[in-house]
């Protein structure tokens, strides 16, 4: 219950407020030292806005699994010159998350930034990123993970070089 309450940016006096219960009650039953009543689970449901056994872990919520099938995608059929992107999620949950396929060159855009937290795991080849003051070179099954307000660019250093790239969108 404490990770769903924190997920949500909710504080222990919001949800207290929210369900008329007592702020101290609820820390217990997050630390599993109280058991809620039936009447307290169907408050706390309704304030998450999850079914019962969804906020005990019992089922899954099938709003908080996102899913993008491969054959729903449509992949280059060559590997273009240019960097191409093949979005994977359109920010569910606040991530966005794409297949990147960088060219041999940086861009003609220089470095971007942007705001939240950007990953990187490279699927195949060698990947360099370029930062302000350094490079760093990246290998098939290499992560980096870093904030997006660094300027940054990407180039392929080999052939059929692709990542896993996400990025967090602060909300």
């Amino acid at each position: 219950m404490a990770a769903m309450r924190r997920s949500r940016k909710m504080t222990l006096d919001h949800l207290a407020g929210m369900t008329g219960l007592n702020k101290g009650y609820l820390s217990r039953v997050e630390r599993g030292e109280k058991t809620p009543s039936i009447a307290t689970a169907l408050k706390l449901s309704q304030a998450f806005a999850v079914s019962v056994s969804a906020l005990f872990g019992e089922a899954v919520d099938e709003t908080t699994i996102h899913i993008v099938r491969s054959h729903d995608r449509a992949a280059p059929a060559n590997q273009p010159a240019e960097a191409y992107f093949e979005p994977l999620s359109q920010a569910a949950g606040g991530v966005e998350a794409f297949l990147l396929y960088p060219s041999r060159d940086f861009g003609p855009d220089g470095r971007v930034d942007h705001g939240g937290t950007e990953i990187i795991f490279v699927v195949s080849g060698k990947i360099e990123i370029q930062f302000s003051d350094r490079s760093v070179t990246l290998g098939t099954g290499d992560f980096l993970q870093f904030p997006g307000h660094l300027a940054h660019q990407l180039r392929a250093l080999d052939g059929g070089s692709s990542a896993l790239v996400a990025v967090t969108r602060e909300k």
